[in-house]
């Protein structure tokens, strides 16, 4: 009986995804909440009112530049040491509806003796130029918009840290930032002695050029289109990291990223010391050549249209793998595939140590000729048009297998095929499944 089918197509998806880079979504950073506040005005007068109270009952205290006497007005404590440096609970603007400069307050002045801001400090809207003397913020630091432009003593941010849109320049001696780091479209170009950052870290966009002593980025990181060049000793980024369109050529110390890694169209060309991608790993269109000592890429692997030719060190890639296109000839020590494996017109010739797929496997058009130690593909399996002869240990098929077309003659170990078997054109006949459990077969 023959009957005419179309070839298996297992690389659909591959399709899909050369024609849509995939867009890493970030959560946005919120403003700080302001709290309600009451200066003693009656609920029911005007704003005029209102500011006018305000700069009544400080009079004194802004005409003799009575700065604690200011702050304890609007609920801030404050402490003074005994060189007269002050730390304060928190800092932001008196009213939602006014500011400090509409109350005749020189916040240069109010803040030029702030050694330390033990709460959250949002600097926005706010009219200070110059925090030279600030060291800590103990949580949550905003200076969207504002006119700030020295920090050159800050070391220490608990919290968030947001400096997109702002105009601060010198961040040379910051350290530590405990939350989200936002630098986007700062004019922020050192950060030298910045050592950890506590949440997801976005330079896209942003002017930040030295990161050389980086060390830690415990959820996302985005450099897509950044200007840093040096994360020589940066060892861990723990969610998401986006390389796309950067100018990141150095990874030397980095050692794991923690879910999706996207290395396309980027200019890094070693991964040095990566052991582990925990999510996927996007190579196309990127430098890298070879995997180093990358181990594990705990989902999908995107290989096609890379430049990376040596596997090295991988073992594991924990779902699909695409290799089609590609210009990986050596699969070294890839043991197993946990989903779908697509080989169509790859250079690859060996499977050498691969052990499983777990998906569908497609061999159609693709260079391979030996599977070796291969002994289970866990869906369909396309030997159409391949170049495979021996089956050698493979003994599990867990769906459709079609060898139209394929040199395939050998399959002593094949003992299962759970779905429909397709050998017309090759060189098997049914006669050769005898000893294999099977569903219908077509030649």
């Amino acid at each position: 009986m023959i009957i005419n089918f179309s070839p298996i197509n297992l690389c659909n998806k591959v399709n899909q995804n050369n024609a849509q880079k995939q867009n890493v979504k970030y959560p946005k950073l919120a403003p700080l909440a302001y709290d309600t506040i009451s200066f003693g005005a009656m609920k029911k007068a005007t704003l005029d009112e209102e500011i006018e109270k305000v700069k009544k009952d400080l009079g004194e205290a802004i005409k003799n530049n009575n700065i604690e006497a200011i702050y304890k007005y609007f609920g801030i404590d404050v402490k003074k040491d005994k060189n007269g440096y002050l730390t304060i609970s928190e800092y932001k603007q008196p009213s939602e509806d006014y500011t400090f400069k509409d109350l005749g307050i020189d916040e240069n002045k109010l803040l030029e003796k702030v050694k330390a801001i033990t709460e959250n400090a949002d600097f926005s809207n706010s009219q200070v130029s110059d925090l030279s003397n600030l060291k800590t913020i103990g949580w949550n630091a905003d200076f969207r918009d504002s006119q700030v432009t020295d920090l050159s003593n800050l070391k220490i941010i608990g919290g968030y840290a947001d400096f997109s849109n702002s105009q601060v320049t010198n961040l040379s001696n910051l350290k530590t930032i405990g939350g989200f780091a936002d630098f986007r479209n700062s004019q922020v170009t050192d950060l030298r002695s910045l050592k950890s950052i506590g949440w997801d870290a976005y330079f896209n966009d942003s002017r930040v050029t030295n990161l050389s002593n980086l060390e830690t980025i415990a959820g996302s990181a985005d450099f897509s289109n950044s200007q840093v060049s040096d994360l020589s000793n940066l060892k861990t980024i723990g969610w998401n990291a986006d390389f796309r369109d950067s100018q990141v050529v150095d990874l030397r110390n980095l050692k794991t990223i923690g879910r999706n890694a996207y290395f396309n169209d980027s200019q890094v060309t070693n991964l040095s010391n990566l052991e582990t991608i925990g999510g996927d790993a996007d190579f196309r269109g990127s430098q890298v050549t070879n995997l180093s000592n990358l181990e594990t890429i705990g989902e999908d692997a995107y290989f096609n249209d890379s430049q990376v030719s040596d596997l090295n060190n991988l073992k594991t890639i924990g779902g699909d793998a695409y290799f089609n296109d590609s210009q990986v000839t050596d699969l070294s020590s890839l043991e197993t595939i946990k989903r779908n494996a697509c080989f169509s017109n790859s250079k690859a010739a060996d499977l050498i140590l691969l052990k499983s797929i777990g998906g569908d496997a497609n061999f159609n058009n693709s260079k391979i000729t030996d599977l070796r130690s291969l002994k289970s593909i866990g869906g369909d399996a396309n030997f159409n048009n391949s170049k495979i002869i021996d089956l050698r240990s493979l003994k599990i098929i867990g769906r459709d297998a079609d060898f139209r077309n394929s040199k395939v003659n050998k399959i002593k170990s094949l003992r299962f095929i759970n779905g429909t078997v397709y050998v017309g054109n090759s060189l098997l006949s049914i006669e050769d499944f005898k000893n294999v459990e099977t569903g219908k077969i077509y030649d």
